[in-house]
């Protein structure tokens, strides 16, 4: 019997010793499981946070419609007349366009691209990189419907907001080169028979005489101006205050009535040359105010493209939104528009059924432009 409980014995202390383990094992092993569900659920609980944290749009808004000219001239445009042109007209710049401020909300960014394009999957996009939530943008197209996104980085994860959407306003475009007054793109304006005239290659406005660096670089490496045409004299191996690379042609300009006389004749056929060849372009224009001389230009060009005389007119009657270069000229705004009248006259005679291209193109190639000059401006500027 002694022997059987002695045999016994230890296998019921090995039983015991083996459950003890067991419960010690099983013990750890919910610890541990305990442990990781902790785990697991803090990392979700960062993750939910992750998600919820997103970057918002706040201007402009979703499907607004955005103005890139000051009040007054917006509001004038709205509601054109010669008298209200006239009280606007103080000797100040208002012809600056104004940029588009984008703002958007993400706490903690370190620092984000502002993505604006034209096409709504944002390929094509022009990029800005900032280091705050807003950023003004200039020298956006009217009439256009853009696309933007935001994409704010922080500790080297990158966090997209939605993509948003404005359209800008259908007008003419101004535009800003330091110490420049009076200064126009001639894109975007439309002509008899649906087409327009191209943006970014023909450009109007004051002289140079108080460009600044900024300005200068502006010109050169952003509107990528090729060529400046200067109206005020004609000067023998003259150079442009833009650069040495930069071509300069010079004139001694018509302005209104005297296009007719047999020297101002040759100018404007001179003038209209430079824009036959297609290496010209982009083209800066001007004289010194930027009215008269280059009124007289822009009014033949645009008309002979076959743009609309009101387009035509409104582009004239702009220059009264500008500081004139800090020349005061108390001439009222009625005065100097009959001024266009007349030159339209002289240089659109004939049936009024005819259309004004038609017209302009006869009457210079009276003056020794030719069909195939013509055509070749046509060709350039407009869209095809």
């Amino acid at each position: 019997m002694k022997r059987i409980i002695c045999a016994i014995l230890p296998l019921l202390l090995l039983l015991q010793f083996y459950s003890c383990s067991s419960t010690e094992e099983n013990t750890e092993t919910a610890k541990a499981s305990e442990t990781e569900a902790e785990t697991v659920s803090e990392t979700v609980a960062e993750t939910e946070t992750e998600k919820i944290k997103e970057v918002k749009l706040i201007y402009p808004e979703n499907g607004a419609v955005v103005s890139l000219l000051t009040e007054e001239m917006t509001g004038w445009l709205e509601s054109k007349s010669l008298d209200r042109l006239t009280e606007l007209f103080d000797y100040t710049e208002k012809c600056e366009p104004v940029p588009v401020c984008f703002c958007w909300q993400y706490d903690g960014a370190d620092y984000s691209h502002l993505c604006i394009s034209k096409n709504a999957d944002m390929s094509d996009a022009a990029v800005y990189l900032c280091t705050g939530d807003r950023l003004e943008v200039e020298d956006l197209y009217p009439g256009t419907k853009y696309f933007w996104q935001v994409i704010s980085t922080e500790n080297g994860a990158n966090v997209r907001s939605a993509v948003g959407s404005f359209q800008t306003l259908q007008t003419p475009r101004t535009m800003k080169i330091d110490g420049v007054s009076n200064v126009r793109d001639l894109g975007g304006k439309t002509t008899a028979d649906g087409r327009h005239v191209k943006y970014g290659i023909v450009f109007r406005g004051a002289d140079f005489a108080s460009l600044s660096d900024a300005g200068r670089k502006k010109a050169v490496f952003i509107l990528g101006i090729k060529t400046e045409l200067d109206l005020r004299n004609k000067v023998a191996n003259g150079t442009s205050p833009l650069g040495d690379n930069i071509k300069y042609i010079s004139v001694t300009a018509p302005y209104y009535g005297n296009i007719v006389e047999e020297n101002y004749k040759q100018a404007i056929i001179e003038e209209l040359r430079v824009f036959t060849d297609p290496d010209n372009f982009p083209v800066y224009f001007h004289c010194s105010l930027g009215r008269d001389r280059t009124g007289t230009l822009a009014f033949v060009l645009l008309a002979l493209l076959g743009v609309n005389e009101e387009e035509i007119y409104t582009d004239y009657e702009l220059s009264f939104f500008s500081d004139m270069g800090g020349y005061i000229d108390t001439t009222p705004c009625k005065t100097m528009v009959a001024q266009l009248d007349s030159l339209k006259t002289i240089m659109a005679p004939g049936n009024k059924k005819k259309p004004l291209a038609d017209r302009i193109s006869a009457k210079l190639m009276s003056f020794g432009l030719t069909e195939e000059e013509i055509e070749a401006i046509r060709a350039n500027l407009l869209e095809r």
